[in-house]
């Protein structure tokens, strides 16, 4: 693969309109982000280890399970062909048109992550891979909600990218992408305040070796 052109930006966190120029890039590419970075073989088979195999040994099949920026379906395809009952979000519109072009039989709504309107316990599992286009400083509350849908004992499956740095540009796509980092350490604690237990956590690579790191988790609702 060829290397990504990226930064590292001195910002503290994204901004309203980073997130606004990311989601516009998203709209504009979504068949080719979708093919360079969601559905190519050595990324399916990097998910179905890192992502799908660990949700899988904590959450049993049948259960309802929320996808928070599904992106273009990927993953919602492979948790439905294992039997799970999935409903996907996000807030990029080109990419759920893709979602339902590849997952015809598929369940979609356009939100923002942060503002999901789900009433409490109504999911067994939440699925959230790649949250990385809300702002750090909004991440909390967010954990809060999934917290607040997850039914008791429910399964929650995180992963962000790693960095030193606060805000990671790329810039692949004619367009535009602004990431969240975040250290482990930072990601475990707001885990442990928002009311979850770890049970199971790694780091990856990305698809692109030169970027930065996936650190994954899997955790349990406290009782």
């Amino acid at each position: 693969m060829i290397k990504t052109p990226y930064r590292y930006l001195s910002d503290d966190d994204l901004s309203e309109t980073q997130i606004y120029v990311t989601m516009q890039t998203y709209d504009r590419c979504a068949p080719e982000y979708a093919q360079k970075w969601e559905w190519n073989p050595i990324t399916v088979r990097e998910i179905k280890k890192y992502n799908i195999a660990p949700f899988q040994k904590y959450v049993k099949l049948g259960s309802s399970v929320l996808l928070v920026e599904c992106q273009s379906g990927r993953d919602y395809k492979l948790l439905s062909e294992l039997g799970y009952s999935c409903f996907g979000v996000g807030s990029s519109y080109g990419l759920l048109v893709e979602a339902t072009k590849r997952v015809p039989n598929g369940l979609f709504g356009r939100l923002d992550p942060r503002e999901l309107p789900f009433i409490p316990e109504s999911f067994d599992g939440i699925y959230a891979d790649a949250l990385t286009n809300i702002p750090r400083r909004d991440l909390p509350s967010a954990l809060a909600d999934f917290h607040i849908f997850l039914k008791t004992k429910g399964i929650l499956y995180l992963s962000l990218k790693l960095g030193s740095k606060h805000v990671l540009e790329l810039s692949d796509l004619g367009g535009q992408r602004f990431f969240s980092l975040y250290q482990k350490s930072e990601i475990t604690t707001m885990l442990s305040k928002a009311g979850f237990t770890l049970l199971w956590s790694d780091e990856s690579f990305n698809t692109d070796h030169s970027l930065p790191h996936w650190f994954s988790v899997v955790v349990q609702k406290k009782a």
